[in-house]
């Protein structure tokens, strides 16, 4: 077992968890984990956040039954496998901008410090202002939080994650500028076998999950994002009436003692 340990709530939808995995602790930049709560939860893949001596940080975003789960259930994981996936492909570009939307923030992050450190010019774009409270005490050279996608002149790399739909949008408008991109994907095994996050130029799992924007057909990974939409709608609405009779019943007991108590 992996202990949980702290569980920081940072918006409504996002949780940062910081988690004893030592086998974690030598991942780089741009690499992600699959997490596993119990011995029959979903896997779930997650990208590395910071390391630490005995373990990792990584931001969750709360969005179906496995990361409900995790949120109101969440001591330790049964499961963790990693570090997966190829590292960031950093170097010296000169000036790069970095677009990220959702939980994309916590890679972002990470690949913005590790191309900050080479002596790169970093401007991150955040598109959800409720997590800026993880960019306050980052050094990047620029910070801007916005709601509309706009092309900035002058850069030498766009870095693009946490939607498809923005990194769409962000290959058109910055179509002779190099674009390195992390297409959103679903993953089973993370181990090549499966082929679910399979994209033009290969396997997110393990030739990604960085890949040049230009190479990724965003059209046929925007119509796969629903493909198991229903199955994880039926799945949360089924733990949230197990919360609900678990909320039900301590309720109950709670009243039985409080009733003991006053006789």
């Amino acid at each position: 077992m992996f202990d949980i340990l702290s569980k920081e709530q940072i918006s409504q939808d996002f949780i940062l968890l910081k988690i004893h995995a030592p086998h974690i602790r030598h991942a780089k930049a741009g690499q992600f984990v699959l997490l596993q709560l119990k011995e029959h939860s979903e896997r779930i893949p997650v990208c590395v956040f910071e390391t630490f001596d005995n373990g990792f940080s990584c931001l969750v975003q709360v969005v179906g039954r496995s990361t409900l789960e995790i949120k109101e259930e969440g001591d330790a994981f049964y499961y963790i496998a990693g570090p997966l996936g190829k590292p960031f492909p950093v170097g010296n570009y000169g000036k790069v901008v970095i677009y990220s939307r959702g939980w994309g923030i916590a890679p972002a992050i990470s690949v913005g410090r590790a191309l900050k450190d080479l002596g790169n010019y970093v401007k991150m774009v955040c598109l959800d202002e409720s997590l800026s409270h993880l960019l306050k005490r980052e050094g990047f050279d620029e910070v801007v939080y916005q709601e509309n996608i706009v092309a900035y002149k002058g850069f030498d790399l766009v870095v693009s994650v946490g939607s498809n739909m923005l990194s769409k949008i962000l290959s058109q408008m910055y179509d002779s500028t190099p674009h390195i991109t992390m297409p959103v994907v679903h993953m089973l095994c993370a181990t090549g076998l499966c082929l679910t996050c399979r994209v033009k130029s290969g396997l997110a799992c393990t030739d990604g999950p960085w890949f040049e924007a230009k190479e990724i057909n965003w059209e046929d990974l925007l119509k796969r994002e629903s493909l198991y939409k229903e199955q994880e709608k039926l799945a949360l609405e089924e733990y949230k009436k197990v919360l609900l009779r678990k909320q039900l019943r301590e309720e109950v007991e709670y009243g039985k003692d409080a009733h003991h108590h006053q006789t």
